[in-house]
């Protein structure tokens, strides 16, 4: 492009473009790298699992029908692959930056890039974009629909609205908590509300006379957009008909954008498919997708045990990964906040995201059922903005203390000076600046791609170590090559302390949801065996090691307590053990070496 026809471009858009690029490098590089995690898992088998027999349910425990469905696709067109198996997070996460360009009426250009650096590179939006779960999709689909609605008002454009509700409907086909994107939201409006009200009576405006004056300017607008303007020579009734059945119409679209969405995620396949060729199941699938679907949620989350914990051990929780990974936002957003309330600018946008991310954090150690470092991605995206209006606020400052034609000149060997006389505030300026860039390079270095047992306050407990790597490898090696039998077997012997780990019954138990008891203890290790293409067996808790060895497959998998135990019987096999979980689930993988010769791998000295 020329560089004259490069000033026509708007340089916000440009560089959120730029970030953009940027955000998606840092999250498609090595994204298959780090071994999946027991949520990731468990849907992940899921969606292989629905893939191969066309069944799927909503289920509210792996949360929403987003990922399956839609993964479902992308591993038809790919590979089902651990990086495969992220890319739409990781994709969707990387564009998250873009939603500021959707903000830009209520922050300045400063301010907006500030914005979409912060959605970018914010360490727990990073590993959590890097991983497959919902919490990004629904923050991102939130935010973007927030956005959508925003513009839709400055812009008096009920056309807006449309992509908005497309994109809540979303929301709520990933996780249920979408929900409380929308209370939060509520609330935070009510408050600005407030705002707005106690701002009337210190101007001598009467509440009642405001309310009005809101209504009539609501009524305005719907009345221009449905084409009855002021002046017009159609009588006043047929002006209001005209705009009562406008809106109407747009009422029912808008439901009808949101319905179509929802109905495709959660109705029931085959079930579906089925509907489409005969119209008289569609009132059954409907009713599933909807009301069913809803009733399976409040079920799980309001009926049952889901939120019986501590709530000041989830809350320390939360304020641990806040302080360690989120920083920089959470400084901040303090600054920004106050540099907008004692500036004077009182802007109802960024007062908007602090209660809501105020709300976030006081509400979600009540509301989640793990304490886990996905909690915080819902305090932090709401707490980028006004955090974007604090950075912005801060290099304002020390780009204004900064003389460019001086800098210029010691660049080309002058000796000038290139800060103001009030350096104080100039090297304060710079020294917060380089304190951010620290903090949020740290530790996105630091958890980008962490399997490390010290790093809770962001890596869950249920995510293997690394090192598994190696023997999945050769496991998946191994079932390619061998032919005869079952390929695996799980133990779980009557020495174990752990019980019945591992031993489900009858395995053709987990083939559809809900899977044996003993099937989750192995997560995520069904994932890669089922990609495999694994026979699997399991034997009972009380079975003697003799008999377990007696014919076993090449693959042994047990608690890592049983290993004593059973390695005299298994000569002939390679033996490691691994962190199935952070720590205090160690397993015990015994390969056969002949096995692992045939597959072309070799065997660990």
């Amino acid at each position: 492009m020329r560089p004259e026809r490069l000033r026509d471009v708007d340089r916000r858009l440009l560089s959120l473009s730029l970030v953009v690029v940027a955000a998606l490098f840092v999250r498609f590089v090595g994204l298959g790298t780090r071994v999946f995690h027991w949520d990731e898992g468990r849907v992940g088998y899921w969606t292989l699992r629905y893939a191969d027999s066309g069944i799927f349910e909503y289920n509210p425990i792996i949360h929403g029908p987003f990922l399956p469905l839609v993964n479902s696709t992308v591993f038809d067109l790919l590979a089902p692959t651990d990086a495969v198996a992220r890319l739409v997070v990781a994709l969707v996460g990387g564009l998250l930056p873009l939603a500021a360009w959707l903000f830009r009426d209520h922050l300045d250009d400063l301010e907006v890039v500030a914005l979409g650096l912060l959605l970018a590179f914010n360490p727990v939006l990073v590993y959590y974009g890097r991983f497959m779960r919902n919490d990004v999709l629904v923050a991102a689909f939130s935010v973007f629909a927030l956005g959508f609605a925003i513009r839709a008002i400055s812009t008096r454009d009920v056309r807006r609205l449309y992509p908005a509700v497309a994109l809540v409907a979303l929301a709520f086909t990933t996780k249920g908590n979408a929900l409380l994107y929308l209370l939060c939201y509520a609330g935070a409006t009510a408050l600005v509300v407030d705002h707005l009200l106690v701002r009337a009576r210190r101007e001598d405006r009467s509440i009642r006379g405001t309310v009005r004056g809101w209504l009539a300017d609501i009524w305005r607008t719907l009345r221009h957009s449905a084409g009855g303007e002021d002046g017009s020579t159609q009588p006043q009734l047929a002006t209001h008909r005209r705009t009562v059945a406008w809106t109407a119409g747009h009422a029912v679209g808008l439901a009808i954008t949101f319905l179509a969405i929802v109905v495709w995620f959660f109705a029931p396949r085959p079930t579906l498919w089925a509907a489409l060729s005969d119209p008289s199941l569609l009132p059954g699938v409907f009713q599933e997708a909807t009301a069913g679907s809803a009733r399976e949620l409040v079920d799980l989350w309001m009926t049952g045990d889901m939120q019986e914990h501590d709530y000041l051990e989830y809350a320390f929780g939360l304020a641990s990964t806040m302080a360690n990974a989120a920083a920089v936002v959470s400084v901040f957003a303090v600054v920004g906040m106050a540099v907008d309330t004692l500036g004077g600018r009182n802007r109802l946008f960024v007062a908007f995201c602090f209660y809501w991310g105020i709300a976030s954090f006081v509400g979600y150690p009540a509301a989640t059922d793990i304490e886990a470092g996905w909690t915080a991605t819902h305090v932090v995206v709401p707490l980028t903005v006004p955090a974007a209006v604090g950075l912005a606020f801060v290099a304002r400052e020390f780009l204004a203390g900064i003389d460019v034609a001086a800098l210029r000149d010691r660049l080309r060997g002058g000796s000038g000076r290139i800060v103001s006389e009030d350096t104080v505030a100039v090297s304060l300026a710079g020294i917060l600046l380089l304190g951010a860039l620290a903090g949020v390079l740290v530790p996105t270095a630091t958890y980008w791609n962490s399997t490390n047992p010290d790093h809770t306050e962001l890596v869950q407990y249920a995510q293997p170590q690394n090192d598994l790597r190696e023997s999945l490898d050769d496991v998946e090696a191994i079932v390619a090559t061998h032919e005869d039998g079952p390929d695996v077997l799980f133990v779980g012997a009557d020495h174990s302390t752990r019980g019945s780990t591992f031993y489900v019954a009858n395995e053709s138990d987990n083939d559809q949801k809900p899977a044996g008891s003993g099937w989750y203890d192995r997560l995520p290790l069904p994932w890669y065996l089922e990609r495999a293409g694994a026979e699997v067996e399991s034997s009972a808790p009380d079975t003697d090691p003799a008999e377990v060895a007696d014919g076993a497959p090449p693959v042994v998998i047990a608690v890592a307590e049983d290993r004593e135990a059973l390695s005299p019987h298994f000569d002939g096999y390679v033996v490691r053990e691994h962190e199935a979980r952070l720590w205090g689930f160690r397993i015990a993988i015994f390969l056969d070496e002949d096995a692992l010769a045939s597959a072309a791998r070799p065997v660990p000295s």
